[in-house]
């Protein structure tokens, strides 16, 4: 019996070492939400998902998404939580975007726009709270100010400025905010973590989110950004709270609302290679609690 117990606790203890988990495919061109997404090209009744939400629906422990950069962006918010999405120390839950873009923006109608003078035109956008605003896919500059009437002398043609709970924008001359196809920032965070552990998100571009890019918000374990970018998000590229312990490594994090990264609560956020835009008009960190290493660098929260 003793021997018994032994052998079955070390195949218990073995298990995630032997565990080598699925490739699941995701294109949002060719894909298919019914579809299995084992297979990375669409043959007879198989093929790749199309959504990224639906491939962390069907992955389990140890899993490999990888999703294809078609050239056109995956327009979704994504959650990674629960006990059965989490990986391995030798074969982490890997979210490989391959370069593709996860984007938050959402266009602004035609009759959202309204003259305020001059150039200057203003929108109320249904998220108030942190704001972006994007052409071709770009966001444009944003200048502070803190009145409408203020605009037209402190902004330039396609500057914009949030004031007064709208966004104003000015447009270039002889032109309508419609002409541009602008789009703002509408869903509220691009990955948002919970309750994990060993995951890897590697080779993604993450921008147009109202609040944070990446929210690694409580109990995030051995958690890895690899070769992220998190650009032009309402509030920060990066958000790490509660116990979460976060390494991002070769990503940048730049032109994001109130700063480039963010710690609060108890989370511990290790940079290891990454970029921090220093603008005059976003922190490159807001160190609310816990702890920030940059580059082997420790801050702490005063």
């Amino acid at each position: 019996m003793t021997l018994l117990l032994r052998i079955t606790c070390c195949v218990v203890t073995l298990a995630p070492a032997l565990c080598s988990g699925r490739d699941l495919f995701v294109n949002n061109q060719t894909g298919d939400d019914r579809l299995s997404g084992l297979k990375q090209e669409l043959r007879e009744d198989d093929g790749p998902l199309a959504t990224i939400s639906r491939a962390l629906k069907l992955a389990g422990p140890g899993d490999r998404i990888n999703v294809a950069n078609t050239g056109e962006p995956y327009r979704e918010q994504l959650s990674v939580f629960g006990c059965d999405l989490h990986g391995f120390e030798n074969r982490p839950l890997t979210l490989s975007g391959h370069g593709a873009v996860l984007d938050g923006s959402v266009m602004s109608a035609d009759r959202a726009w309204r003259h305020v003078e001059g150039d200057v035109f203003a929108m109320n956008p249904r998220r108030l709270t942190f704001q972006q605003l994007f052409y071709n896919g770009a966001p444009l500059k944003r200048v502070r100010t803190a009145s409408a009437h203020d605009a037209g002398d402190l902004l330039q043609p396609l500057e914009w400025a949030f004031a007064q709970n709208a966004i104003l924008l000015k447009v270039e001359k002889d032109r309508l905010p419609q002409q541009y196809g602008l789009r703002h920032a509408g869903l509220q965070t691009g990955i948002t973590l919970y309750n994990i552990r060993h995951v890897v998100i590697e080779d993604f571009v993450i921008q147009g989110f109202q609040q944070d890019g990446v929210n690694a918000h409580e109990l995030v374990k051995d958690c890895v950004l690899r070769r992220v970018e998190c650009r032009a998000n309402g509030r920060s590229g990066l958000s790490v709270g509660g116990v979460s312990r976060v390494t991002a490594v070769g990503s940048g994090f730049y032109d994001n609302g109130r700063s480039q990264v963010r710690v609060a609560g108890l989370g511990k956020l290790t940079l290891d290679g990454c970029e921090l835009d220093d603008a005059d008009d976003a922190m490159p960190y807001d160190l609310q609690g816990g702890e920030l290493n940059i580059d082997g660098e420790k801050l702490l929260a005063r």
